[in-house]
């Protein structure tokens, strides 16, 4: 049975940058809806946290998988693979943050 202590650690390290951005996102999309109505710019705020739910469960399951994939099959240090792990799944959460906030708010009606 292989060591799964990398493969949490690389989890929990993704998934906390993505809420700590997903925090400040949502700060910055209540800027970007300044002049919307409550109900339109709640609509946005609430599809944006949920595409940017599914998307942190994504990238932990992501993070899980390279992880353990990087250990076991390329023999990679559990260090180094933890910090490409991470900075990978940093960058791929980021990008549905992004896309979340862009596809919200004019799903919300918002023009």
């Amino acid at each position: 049975m292989r060591n799964k202590m990398p493969a949490v650690i690389s989890v929990i390290l993704a998934i906390l940058w993505l809420v700590v951005f997903a925090v400040v996102s949502v700060f910055f999309e209540m800027l970007a809806l300044n002049g919307a109505s409550e109900s339109q710019g709640m609509t946005a705020l609430s599809i944006s946290i949920i595409c940017q739910s599914v998307g942190a469960i994504l990238v932990g399951i992501f993070a899980w998988w390279l992880t353990n994939l990087l250990i076991s099959k390329f023999n990679w240090g559990k260090a180094i693979a933890v910090i490409v792990t991470v900075f990978l799944g940093a960058v791929f959460g980021t990008g549905i943050s992004f896309l979340a906030i862009i596809i919200s708010i004019p799903m919300a009606g918002v023009r």
